[in-house]
């Protein structure tokens, strides 16, 4: 009996190697042996055995005594060579269904849009497995990806989806999804009653003079183009966004809230949640309509108020008494109590009860002295050579005076020391008005966790580039399905930031690692009648931490293996290890 072989041919052209499967037999006749083989297989660039149609021919048997597999893969023909099998990349598709069933995202598709989710899902799961293709050139994705929607996508499915998100639609579906996250929220912590969502607004740029919305205001991204404003609430806790809404680029943030208080009157939102906010929704005008409205709310305060400036005088010489020093946070906190007039219409009250929440951090104390006397020192500079300066700008006159002689012949530029010592009082102070009760741990707690929300905005404007609006027509939809992948890698990320998955990972090379995880069925047969190809190990541990795979379909020690692997990473990290 002759016995099979692994034999390797290495081409040193394209720096492959390729497997065989074969023997060799001595021919008397002949003074070099006779060599029995084929092809099954080579070695791919992360030293994986990566199979072939012959390999997948051969029997689970003869599969296992090549060695290089502890699992056989399911046989590429049966039946006489008359049932075949399709198989295609599933495993970065895999991790986004999970997002959208975990996040709450799919069922509440399947309720609003009942016609049209798979096709929207499938969209939302092309572009983010191909971020630089049209969004009207599916059939590569279609190809190479098993999706949610399995048939074909065509450009007429495609519009139909788009067309189908109407302003009535998107209100549904965020009154659906956010009462979802709500039931997730209560089930990780039952004792926590305080719903915090942040809300933001960022700009997406246009070449379009199209679009009716492009419009020139600030710019934050720096360009001279005209833009779309987008404002976005998102949890605070996961970072995920529960609602978004689109608006003219020529509105400021203060105008933004304005227009979004009166749409969120009837949503979830306004029944105990605080809403947390930059200072660049702060107005007086703001803040009475918020507390008329019974909105919560916690927004920074800007150095231009005058009853603020006049909270960090007033606290200047007790905020560092020890009794005003939390540990927890590493700095001096005061809390003074400001009461609005805001009269309304009806019943309820006319003055409303806010607490400000005021911070003092050393290390920013002396960075902003530093910034500031470089900064007195400029202008002192500037005034000396030219002097007209004193006339155009209030700082100038506020902090220096000019002095001449008796024949009005310039004499010098001398410092106002006491308005300029009243100014250094203001460094290093930081401030949020917000609702009565709270400990200013609590509050810097929730004003921390924005950092999340920065990403939420990075995603949505890198992925809003990709549908190439130049038209109003489904705009909206295009906008919509945007805010829809900024939900499924917000999902992503936190779960790789539980498990300190960014020590090696992007979300980008995260994608790339899972992708070619390849799911196979029979031709002909529905979906769920396949099973996944050979996972490689680190495919099987993230399957594992997504749950994309549960632990009984994976190797014996991946769970075991995932949990020693993070509490390495937490130690490397100092943090405590459960």
């Amino acid at each position: 009996m002759k016995k099979n072989n692994i034999i390797r041919h290495f081409n040193k052209k394209t720096n492959i190697t390729y497997l065989y499967w074969g023997h060799s037999v001595y021919m008397p006749d002949q003074d070099y042996p006779k060599v029995e083989k084929k092809c099954i297989g080579k070695i791919d660039n992360k030293g994986e055995f990566e199979p072939n149609k012959t390999f997948l021919s051969l029997s689970p048997t003869e599969q296992l005594e090549t060695g290089l597999v502890d699992e056989p893969f399911m046989a590429l023909y049966t039946r006489g060579d008359k049932e075949t099998y399709e198989s295609k990349m599933f495993g970065f598709t895999a991790l986004l269904e999970t997002a959208a069933k975990e996040s709450g995202v799919w069922l509440s598709l399947k309720k609003i849009f009942p016609t049209d989710w798979q096709q929207q899902l499938s969209i939302v799961e092309a572009m983010m497995s191909y971020p630089d293709r049209p969004l009207y050139s599916p059939k590569h994705f279609h190809d190479v990806c098993w999706h949610t929607m399995v048939d074909s996508p065509t450009e007429y499915s495609i519009t139909k989806a788009l067309e189908a998100v109407d302003p009535e639609s998107m209100e549904r579906f965020f009154g659906d999804f956010e009462r979802r996250t709500e039931l997730k929220r209560k089930e990780r912590n039952p004792l926590e009653d305080m719903v915090v969502v942040a809300l933001d607004t960022t700009s997406i740029s246009t070449f379009s003079a199209m679009l009716e919305a492009a419009k020139f205001g600030k710019n934050k991204e720096g360009d001279v183009l005209a833009q779309i404003n987008l404002l976005m609430i998102c949890d605070d806790v996961t970072g995920i966004p529960l609602y978004f809404r689109s608006l003219p680029g020529n509105y400021s943030d203060k105008n933004v809230l304005d227009v979004t208080i009166k749409e969120l009157k009837s949503a979830e939102f306004r029944k105990g949640t605080i809403l947390l906010m930059d200072r660049g929704f702060y107005s007086l005008a703001n803040i009475k309509m918020l507390l008329k409205s019974d909105f919560r709310f916690i927004v920074g305060m800007p150095l231009t108020t005058e009853y603020y400036k006049d909270a960090i005088r007033e606290a200047y010489d007790v905020i560092l008494d020890n009794e005003n020093y939390y540990k927890s946070i590493g700095m001096h906190a005061w809390t003074k109590t400001i009461i609005f007039d805001a009269p309304r219409r009806g019943r309820g009250l006319n003055q409303h009860e806010t607490a400000l929440y005021l911070f003092h951090d050393a290390q920013k104390q002396a960075e902003d002295q530093q910034r500031l006397t470089r900064s007195f020192t400029k202008k002192k500079e500037m005034l000396e050579s030219d002097r007209n300066l004193y006339k155009k700008a209030n700082s100038y006159g506020k902090y220096y005076t000019i002095e001449y002689d008796g024949d009005g012949e310039f004499i010098r530029v001398a410092d106002n020391k006491e308005a300029q010592r009243d100014k250094m009082k203001e460094c290093g102070f930081f401030g949020f008005l917000g609702p009565t009760g709270l400990s200013p741990e609590r509050v810097l707690s929730l004003v921390r966790n924005r950092d999340y929300i920065e990403k939420d905005y990075e995603c949505y404007k890198s992925k809003m580039r990709r549908p190439k609006h130049s038209l109003e027509e489904h705009l909206e939809g295009k906008i919509f399905l945007v805010y829809l992948t900024t939900i499924l890698e917000m999902w992503i990320r936190r779960k790789m930031n539980e498990y300190l998955l960014f020590d090696k990972y992007s979300f980008n090379n995260l994608r790339d690692e899972i992708f070619s995880a390849k799911w196979r069925k029979p031709k002909g047969k529905t979906f769920n009648k396949g099973q996944w190809c050979e996972l490689p190990l680190e495919t099987q541990k993230l399957f594992y931490i997504f749950g994309i795979l549960k632990a009984k379909d994976l190797r014996d020690d991946i769970p075991k293996m995932v949990e020693r692997e993070l509490k390495k990473k937490q130690l490397k990290h100092g943090l405590s290890v459960d």
